[in-house]
C-alpha cells in the first residue's frame, strides 16, 4: 500500500523543487556530535516555521551509518488508546516514495502489547509525514522507516514501547516527533519549554511527566519523547539540546507562539 501525502501543500510545499529549495534554505551549524546518535527529538509544524530547528537534529544524523528509522509521533485525532503502526508499503511525498521496513515493523508490533496495525489512523496525521522529506533530503532513497503514532502517551505505554524497541534485532535511530508548548506568549513558552527540557536532559522521567502536568506543558508528542528518554537511560546514553525556537521567530508575533526543539540522544562508541 502506498500512503498518499495528507499535508503536502499545507505543512510543506507540494512541488518538488520548491520543497527542496525550502529545506536547503535551512542553513544551520553542523551539530557537534562526537558519539553515536541513538535518537532525536524534532518538531512537526509547518516546516517554514519549525524546519530550521528540525535541521539541527537531522544534521546530527548525517554521519551515522544507520539508515533505519523508527518515527514515533502523536495521533492528534486519536480514535483508539493504542499506538498505531503502519506495517508495510511506502509513503509518497513530492520527493518520491519512502519505504517502510516491514521486518522491523513486524518485530515491533509483536514485541508490544500496546501497538496495533492500523493504517487508517495514519491517513490524515501529519506528525510523521513532515519528517519524511527531511530524511529524503538527507539520505535520498537509502533509508527505511517504521511509523508509529500514539493514542495514550502515559508512562505505562512509553515503558512498553521502549522495551519493545530495545528488543529489535537490527540497529535503528529513533525519531521522536513533538512540538512543545502551544499558543502562549513567547516568554511563557520559553520558561515552560526550558523547564521540561531540563528534565529531558537529566533523564528524569518522573519529573518529565510531573512537569507536563504541573506546568500544563502542551508538548503534543510527549510520549515519544518519554520513549527516547527511557531507552537513553537504560543504555547509558546522554541527551543534549541542539536548538530551541518558536514560531514568533518567523512571524515576528510573539503574543501566541509554539515552541520547537531539536534534541539528540547519543552514546559513546
Amino acid at each position: 500500500m502506498i500512503r498518499k501525502p495528507a499535508v503536502a501543500g499545507y505543512f510543506y510545499p507540494s512541488n518538488r523543487n520548491e520543497l527542496l529549495s525550502l529545506i536547503s534554505s535551512f542553513h544551520v551549524q553542523q551539530s557537534e556530535v562526537s558519539c553515536q546518535p541513538i535518537g532525536v527529538v524534532v518538531p512537526h509544524a509547518g516546516i517554514v516555521y519549525s524546519g530550521r530547528t528540525a535541521m539541527y537534529s537531522y544534521n546530527a544524523l548525517r554521519n551515522s551509518s544507520i539508515r533505519d528509522f523508527i518515527i514515533i509521533g502523536p495521533n492528534h485525532r486519536p480514535m483508539t488508546p493504542y499506538a498505531s503502526i503502519f506495517p508495510s508499503g511506502s509513503w509518497e511525498t513530492p520527493l518520491g516514495n519512502a519505504i517502510i521496513n516491514e521486518e522491523l515493523a513486524s518485530e515491533l508490533y509483536k514485541n508490544s502489547q500496546y501497538i496495533v496495525k492500523d493504517e487508517e489512523s495514519h491517513s490524515v496525521e501529519h506528525s510523521i509525514e513532515v519528517q519524511i522529506p527531511f530524511l529524503q533530503y538527507m539520505f535520498g532513497n537509502s533509508f527505511t522507516f517504521v511509523p508509529v503514532i500514539l493514542g495514550d502517551q502515559e508512562k505505562v505505554v512509553a515503558n512498553d514501547i521502549a522495551s519493545a524497541l530495545m528488543r529489535l534485532s537490527k540497529p535503528y535511530i529513533l525519531i521522536a516527533s513533538s512540538d512543545f508548548t502551544h499558543y502562549e506568549r513567547s516568554d511563557i513558552v520559553e520558561r515552560k519549554d526550558m523547564d521540561l527540557i531540563s528534565r529531558i536532559v537529566d533523564l528524569d522521567i518522573d519529573g518529565f511527566y510531573d512537569t507536563i502536568e504541573r506546568e500544563n506543558v502542551t508538548a503534543c508528542g510527549y510520549g515519544a519523547i518519554a520513549i527516547l528518554m527511557i531507552i537513553a537511560k537504560k543504555i547509558g546514553a546522554k541527551i543534549s539540546l541542539l536548538n530551541h525556537s518558536n514560531s514568533g521567530d518567523v512571524t515576528n508575533d510573539y503574543d501566541e507562539v509554539v515552541g520547537y526543539s531539536s534534541i539528540v540522544a547519543c552514546r559513546q562508541i
